[in-house]
């Protein structure tokens, strides 16, 4: 197929979709090498640097992989796992199963909690601006050791930090510190959000996702006398893993909203 004639803009697009198209009718097969760069200048007629480009393209989308010196590889997708999210009975914040994971399982040693910001992504979200204590856990899963799955941040406002003695200096996950201020004062109440955003280049680097493969995010806000005392996003790559939930459970569960 010669895409000389096309205008430049959409040389790049087309070729990405010729050889996308070939690779899904099987005549480039799971981790066969694609076709040098020469043999594609060759075969469409464009330069090498729309080549490189249409390549790029099909990397991002997680098509095609690079293995330097030696070319570039239609790519092994992973089995993508079907996570069945349950609310345990009188549970709180942080009390769910994701059947099929196989229990999710620390990779790092306990996390601290050091001092940060909420991405900007996230602000509009969960309100929180400014400084705030971060605790970051990376997890995988029995069937898969020390294969990076999925990523856990929590934000606590500075100010409830304080109504913590010791926190910054501890381990703990994020359910002992709702139980520490459930102590305190109010009860709290809490809200669920699923939905989808891309990647960083350091997510994508860490849970080993293509940059151009969106993540699945779990957003749990908790609220305590209406402010924001915590806020933990939970992400996977949507290449791997999808969430569903039974049609069953109790109608705050399917609301994903909840209180305790």
């Amino acid at each position: 197929m010669d895409l000389s004639t096309l205008p430049q803009h959409q040389k790049v697009a087309t070729m990405a979709r010729v050889l996308q198209a070939e690779i899904i009718k099987g005549l480039h097969g799971t981790e066969d090498q694609l076709p040098t760069e020469p043999e594609l200048v060759k075969r469409f007629g464009v330069a090498r640097e729309t080549v490189r480009r249409a390549l790029q393209l099909l990397k991002e989308s997680g098509v095609v992989m690079s293995v330097q010196g030696s070319g570039t590889f239609v790519r092994r997708r992973p089995r993508r796992t079907t996570l069945l999210r349950e609310f345990l009975p009188q549970g709180g914040p942080a009390e769910w199963i994701d059947h099929g994971s196989e229990a999710w399982v620390p990779l790092e040693p306990p996390a601290t909690w050091n001092r940060g910001e909420v991405p900007p992504e996230l602000t509009e979200a969960t309100g929180l601006k400014g400084e705030v204590a971060v605790w970051t856990c990376l997890r995988g899963i029995d069937a898969e050791p020390r294969v990076p799955l999925q990523l856990v941040k929590t934000y606590v406002p500075v100010e409830v930090v304080a109504k913590l003695p010791g926190l910054e200096e501890e381990t703990s996950e994020v359910a002992a510190v709702l139980e520490r201020l459930g102590q305190l004062g109010s009860p709290l109440s809490w809200t669920l959000t699923d939905g989808a955003r891309m990647p960083d280049l350091g997510e994508a680097a860490t849970l080993d996702t293509p940059i151009g493969i969106p993540l699945v995010q779990t957003l749990r806000i908790t609220r305590q006398d209406g402010a924001v005392v915590e806020a933990t996003e939970y992400v996977v790559s949507s290449e791997r893993f999808c969430l569903t939930y039974r049609p069953d459970q109790d109608a705050d569960a399917l609301n994903l909203t909840k209180g305790n």
